[in-house]
């Protein structure tokens, strides 16, 4: 069952300029919207995003799925490229909480 069936809505922002942004979702394919030049210290303060700087500032992934109000219902916190959402995760997640 495709997320879109379910009334699930996909974004996701990056800490990359707007051009490399544009750029990277192009290359992927990416149908969600995708946003570039977030602040790192800001959404870090916000949320619990890690984030570091040196060369480059890095946002480490992070996921959040949010109930219909908008409110965080599950959130997953990474630090490398595992341990992150997957559309699997979302629809289980999803269908788990239409039922209860």
């Amino acid at each position: 069952m495709p997320l879109m069936e379910l009334g699930i809505k996909v974004v996701a922002g990056s800490v990359d300029s707007v051009e490399q942004t544009a750029e990277l979702r192009t290359s992927l394919r990416i149908g969600f919207p995708m946003y570039g030049e977030l602040d790192a210290a800001t959404v870090s303060a916000d949320t619990g995003a890690a984030f570091q700087t040196g060369d480059r500032t890095n946002l480490h992934g992070t996921g959040w799925l949010l109930n219909p109000d908008g409110e965080i219902n599950t959130s997953v916190y990474s630090t490398g490229p595992i341990g992150r959402f997957t559309a699997s995760d979302i629809i289980r997640k999803t269908l788990f909480e239409q039922k209860h």
